[in-house]
C-alpha cells in the first residue's frame, strides 16, 4: 500500500503540473485528480475492509458488517456526480477514469512485490 501511495501521489504531483502549465488541459486535469481522490478513499476503505476481515478469521473478534461494497460504489457516483453537475470544472471521462487509477496501481504494485518476493 506504501508504495500505491507514493506513486498516487507522483501521479497527482503530474496532473497539477498539467494543469499549471497546459491551460487547455485543466479540466482534464481537474477531472483527473478529483478522480484520483475518489479511488484513494476507495484502496482505503478496501484495506481497512480486509484487516476487519482478516482479524475476524484469525478470532480476534466478531464480523463486523458494514456496507463494504456499497460505500465504494457510493465514492465513486459521488465523484460522477460532481463531475456531472460542474462539467465546465471537471471531465466526466477523465473523473471517471481517474477512479480506476489506484487500483491498477495497487495491481502493479503487488505484482512486482511478489516478483521480488520469489
Amino acid at each position: 500500500m506504501k508504495t500505491a501511495v507514493r506513486t498516487l501521489l507522483f501521479v497527482i504531483a503530474a496532473c497539477l503540473l498539467v494543469w499549471a502549465v497546459l491551460p487547455e488541459w485543466r479540466i482534464v486535469s481537474q477531472g483527473l485528480l478529483l478522480g484520483a481522490a475518489g479511488g484513494s478513499m476507495n484502496a482505503f476503505l478496501l484495506k481497512r475492509r480486509v484487516e476487519l476481515v482478516t482479524m475476524s478469521a484469525a478470532g480476534g473478534g466478531s464480523r463486523k458488517m458494514g456496507l463494504g461494497l456499497g460505500s465504494r460504489i457510493a465514492t465513486v457516483l459521488l465523484v460522477a456526480i460532481i463531475a456531472y453537475r460542474f462539467p465546465e470544472e471537471f471531465s466526466m471521462p477523465a473523473a471517471l477514469a481517474g477512479c480506476m487509477i489506484m487500483p491498477f496501481i495497487l495491481l502493479v504494485a503487488a505484482f512486482i512485490h511478489n516478483k521480488q518476493k520469489h
